[in-house]
């Protein structure tokens, strides 16, 4: 069994695709919405799939008690299973007091806040990383304790920042996706595979605990993006985690983290 946290699949299309290649070994698919997109068509687009659950997502640069309101109502009808935020697009640190309300109401929820993390895609819109360092949501986690936060992309290129305010603070969490794209060079793609599975074992000698906070996610946005791997994903958990860990990684950790399932 595993559980995808981390996707960008918003068409019929992608879905298709992202099944043929993962084989039916995907249990729960977790689909991130972008702040510019319309919560109602993704709301209908995942009701439609029994093993898809939605990430609903804020606009920090509109009225942020309005769409609360919204969100709050879509925790209580179970149509969402958290929240994603976007920093480094959005030009916020999160640490900012305007998404004080924002983790309140994931606090009052039980259910994950989500920051994008670490590097942009393509520097699309002049995206800033100083926004999107995984070392600012230190000051949040401080703040509001009872709130479960999430580093996406495990802070990528900023690993050990990441793992250091993962290790620091009880409440954060963080994924394995978005750091491996789609590559024409087989050597290339087996190189990136080796040095992120060197990567996360440098880590974690230093943070083993931080290992039982980590989930496995891809970033699937489709086949018309680089960011469509997944199997050098499964192969990238089953060769840094044993056996044991790999299924709090796998499905563990998210069932409890976004479905209140205590594994």
């Amino acid at each position: 069994m595993i559980i995808d946290i981390h996707t960008h699949i918003y068409n019929e299309e992608a879905r298709k695709t992202y099944f043929a290649k993962t084989k039916n070994k995907i249990s729960k698919v977790l689909v991130m919405a972008w702040w510019e997109d319309d919560l109602n068509d993704l709301l209908k687009f995942v009701a439609a799939e029994n093993n898809f659950f939605l990430v609903g997502a804020v606009d920090t640069e509109k009225n942020i008690a309005d769409q609360l309101s919204a969100l709050e109502k879509l925790f209580q009808e179970k149509r969402i299973v958290g929240i994603k935020l976007y920093p480094g697009y959005q030009y916020f640190y999160p640490s900012d007091e305007k998404i004080f309300p924002i983790a309140k109401l994931c606090q009052k929820y039980d259910k994950p806040l989500v920051f994008h993390s670490g590097t942009t895609y393509s520097g699309e819109g002049g995206a800033l990383f100083k926004y999107a360092h995984p070392i600012y949501i230190d000051e949040l986690a401080v703040k509001f304790p009872q709130c479960k936060i999430i580093i996406s992309h495990f802070g990528f290129p900023y690993y050990m920042e990441a793992a250091t305010v993962i290790y620091k603070n009880k409440n954060v969490f963080t994924d394995i996706s978005g750091t491996i794209e789609k590559t024409d060079s087989k050597k290339n793609a087996k190189d990136v595979l080796a040095q992120y599975i060197a990567d996360l074992r440098r880590i974690f000698s230093y943070y083993p605990h931080v290992k039982s906070k980590t989930m496995f996610g891809t970033d699937y946005s489709g086949e018309n993006f680089s960011l469509c791997e997944i199997t050098p994903y499964v192969k990238l958990v089953k060769q840094v985690f044993s056996k044991k860990e790999q299924d709090s990684v796998f499905h563990g950790l998210a069932e409890r983290l976004f479905f209140g399932t205590q594994k």
